[in-house]
């Protein structure tokens, strides 16, 4: 008897604006999905690399980033194309298979501008692009951040 099950690893990201005075909810664009990465010491390959006892690496996600490039993402790539701001976890929860990681950037971290990635890091720093790359996602619509607008990054992991 052979048994079949195959296994995914997805991820998604949605964009939640809320005033930075008063904490008001203003918008959140739809969930888009992301690369989960897949090359030398990246994403799927770190947790690969977990299971066979390679530790070099914690595979604990610790800061995401944004910038403002709108290359597609590729297997390969190990950092944004276009950087401008990190930081690191502010909440994450566990629901069953679904992994949920927010990314606070507050209106003072965030110069207003135009967006269009982001991606997160294993064992990163405060340095922008330090770590690890794990996932990396184009936004479906640039996301336009302006004065006074405080922006969370949502990231759902998925397994099935």
């Amino acid at each position: 008897m052979q048994i079949k099950e195959p296994q995914t690893i997805t991820g998604k990201i949605k964009v939640i604006t809320t005033c930075s005075k008063t904490g008001k909810f203003l918008r959140e664009t739809v969930f888009t999905p992301n690369r989960i990465m897949l090359g030398t010491n990246t994403g799927k390959t770190l947790i690969l690399q977990r299971l066979i006892g390679n530790n070099a690496f914690s595979l604990n996600i610790t800061h995401g980033d944004i910038g403002t490039s709108s290359t597609a993402p590729l297997d390969a790539n190990t950092q944004l194309i276009a950087p401008t701001a990190r930081v690191p976890i502010s909440n994450s929860s566990i629901t069953a298979n679904v992994a949920t990681l927010f990314f606070f950037f507050s209106n003072a971290s965030l110069a207003n501008g135009t967006y269009r990635e982001f991606g997160t890091f294993v064992d990163g720093t405060s340095t922008i692009s330090t770590g690890r790359i794990f996932n990396r996602a184009l936004f479906t619509v640039a996301y336009v951040k302006a004065t006074g607008e405080d922006t969370t990054i949502q990231l759902e992991i998925t397994i099935t």
